[in-house]
């Protein structure tokens, strides 16, 4: 049972990150990565706290902050979320 993603996200301004969102209810950091036809799906990293997505935001470099503190760190686990037309296709 895949998850959709209601979380609203918004473009930034990075090389290598294309949207960003934050649902607190739930304490997840949504991102969307740039790739060379477009982006891919949103990508809900969980346990993130409101302190940490404003520390986020305000970050100098979002891709090297989100390098650092959220990518590949076993307390915030992600998941890939998938569009609703690609779950009925499969």
């Amino acid at each position: 049972n895949m998850a959709k993603s209601t979380i609203p996200l918004t473009p930034c301004d990075s090389r290598q990150l294309a949207t960003h969102g934050y649902d607190q209810d739930t304490k997840t950091l949504a991102i969307q990565f740039k790739q060379k036809n477009g982006t891919t799906h949103p990508y809900h990293y969980q346990n993130v706290s409101q302190d940490q997505y404003d520390a986020f935001c305000k970050a100098e470099s979002l891709g090297h902050h989100f390098n650092t503190t959220f990518k590949n760190n076993p307390a915030h686990p992600f998941i890939k979320m998938v569009p609703d037309e690609e779950k009925e296709a499969a």
